[in-house]
Parts: C-alpha cells; structure tokens; sequence
C-alpha cells in the first residue's frame, strides 16, 4: 500500500534534488523511497556528495602529465637521503 508523505524542505535543496535525481533519469521520490528504505533497513544514515575538479585544476592535472611525459619539472628518484638533500639545496 502506498501513502503520501508530506515534508518541509528548503526550496533550493529540493530544486537540486530534483534536477540531480532528472540527470540520472529518475524521480525524485524514487531517491527520496530508495533513501528511506535503506535507512529502515541499515539504521544508519550517511551523506556523501561527489566533488568535480574545477576547469583550473583539470587543467593544472593536464599540465603535470604533460611534464611528466617529457620529464620536465620532474625530480628523482634519489638514492639516497643527502641526494635528496642536496637536491633540495640548490
């Protein structure tokens, strides 16, 4: 039997929810349902949110691959401790 549960919610919380929910190709109270039943069912309740990189440092990761491809900006390996020192002398 399905009922209706009625929450107060943020607005801008609920817009993001919804769009999030639409860009995964699912209604929002299928995530809301999915939600809740792994709370009855864990008795645990947990939040995560996935972080995405800035356009800065995606291309700061591309410009370290690039160095490390043509060993530019590239130290070591050292082989030994007073190398490292010495090379962090100079």
């Amino acid at each position: 039997m399905k009922t209706t549960l009625h929450i107060k919610v943020d607005e801008d919380i609920k817009n993001g929810a919804q769009l999030l929910a639409k860009q995964l190709g699912l209604p929002l109270s299928v995530v809301v349902n999915a939600s809740l039943r792994n709370f009855v069912k864990t008795q645990t309740f947990s939040v995560s949110a996935g972080e995405e990189m800035t356009p800065y440092m995606e291309s700061w990761l591309d410009e370290i691959e690039r160095d490390k491809k043509t060993k530019k900006n590239v130290s070591g390996p050292f082989p030994s401790v007073s190398s490292l020192k010495e090379h962090l002398s100079r």
